[in-house]
């Protein structure tokens, strides 16, 4: 499934962005300045360790509404009500 934004690992998280990606990568590359969801200018990492960290809440609000699902707050309080 694709949708309007990419994920790109940049100052210390995972962010998402409705820049195009340059062709011909699926990804950002290393040191590319890209607009945010949550309003940032950030410039893209890479490699495997940058990938793995922590995900922008601001972002992920965002991503979460365009795309149509429950926001982690939402989720959350789902299953705590679940108990």
């Amino acid at each position: 499934m694709s949708h309007p934004f990419t994920w790109v690992p940049a100052a210390w998280q995972r962010h998402a962005s409705r820049d195009p990606v340059p062709p011909p990568a699926a990804e950002f590359p290393r040191g590319v300045v890209v607009s945010t969801l949550c309003g940032q200018e950030v410039t893209s990492a890479s490699g495997e360790l940058a990938w793995l960290w922590g995900t922008c809440p601001d972002c992920d609000d965002v991503t979460r509404e365009i795309v149509g699902v429950p926001s982690r707050a939402e989720t959350a309080a789902e299953g705590r009500g679940r108990s």
